[in-house]
């Protein structure tokens, strides 16, 4: 019989151990300022004292406009709609301010900043002109909405779940735009702090058309205001 010859096993390479890495946030913040005067760079004070609190970072991009809102040479004559529109909406403001300096809530380290001072004329007719500017001039409305809709884009490709939050006039803005696209988006979260809208539903910007705007493309929205704040209003019905 044939002699049997021991076969010799193959050596085995050693496996490289696979090093699992955390995956990336599913989430990612799209944050829109409100009116006034911004740097370019006002996100970043905002966005360390976040991550400071939370203890870890996290995934957002800022949304800057405020050097369309603030370009003088872009105001357009103003035409009789506009000048109602602005007399409309101060007399709005001017109601809530009433109302928040007559408020028993007012807590005490508000009271002298509210209650013992006439209405602050200058700050309404700034929150006013830059709505009128969006509202009438028409290249400064799509050029701020087009930086909107772009970080969007940017946002859709980064990641599965964006929250989109904004502030006074930037919630304006967010409601527009969601109004047209959020069915392009289908935004996780919104947060609107300090909106007007109700109050412009009232002077007849607005109606009752949500457009996009669903549940399903926006699977909660909430709304953030103070009861003596005299631009925002809660929203829901009537």
């Amino acid at each position: 019989m044939p002699k049997k010859t021991a076969r010799s096993k193959p050596k085995r390479t050693p496996r490289k151990k696979s090093i699992r890495t955390a995956p990336a946030s599913r989430k990612l913040l799209v944050m829109v300022h409100g009116a006034g005067t911004f740097p370019e760079d006002w996100y970043k004070p905002l966005f360390a004292a976040i991550e400071n609190e939370l203890g870890h970072s996290f995934a957002y991009l800022p949304i800057y406009y405020a050097d369309v809102t603030n370009r003088q040479s872009m105001r357009v004559l103003e035409t009789p709609e506009q000048s109602k529109f602005k007399n409309d909406f101060q007399r709005e403001l001017q109601k809530s301010f009433d109302a928040a300096r007559a408020s028993p809530t007012i807590p005490s380290d508000r009271a002298v900043s509210i209650a013992g001072l006439p209405a602050p004329l200058e700050r309404f007719a700034g929150i006013t002109q830059e709505l009128a500017d969006y509202f009438f001039n028409a290249s400064v409305r799509a050029e701020i909405q087009a930086r909107l809709t772009a970080k969007l884009d940017q946002a859709k490709q980064q990641s599965k779940e964006i929250v989109i939050a904004s502030l006074s006039l930037g919630t304006v803005v967010c409601f527009d735009v969601l109004k047209q696209f959020a069915d392009r988006y289908k935004i996780a979260l919104g947060f609107t702090t300090g909106a007007p809208i109700a109050k412009l539903r009232r002077v007849g910007r607005y109606d009752e058309n949500l457009g996009a705007i669903t549940l399903q493309n926006v699977a909660r929205w909430h709304n953030v205001y103070d009861t003596t704040d005299w631009i925002a209003d809660p929203l829901g019905p009537g």
